[in-house]
């Protein structure tokens, strides 16, 4: 199932999910998404990818899914 994270709100609660840390004082969204992203795609690369692109696979744009076949390692 699909899933959004559109806000600081939903990327904590994922955190908590994922058993991640909590942001940090000077950390800003962009980067606590980027390294929530990074500590998920161990375990599930399609969520990661989520995370990072603020909404669910089914609403991924073009660009969004030339980078994650990149992250993936396919060349395209």
């Amino acid at each position: 199932m699909p899933m959004d994270f559109p806000d600081l709100k939903s990327l904590e609660s994922a955190a908590k999910v994922w058993k991640f840390r909590e942001i940090k004082k000077d950390e800003t969204e962009d980067e606590f998404r980027n390294a929530l992203a990074d500590f998920v795609s161990k375990k599930d690369f399609i969520e990661s990818q989520e995370i990072r692109n603020k909404v669910g696979w089914n609403k991924w744009s073009l660009e969004q899914n030339k980078d994650m076949l990149i992250r993936s390692g396919f060349k395209i």
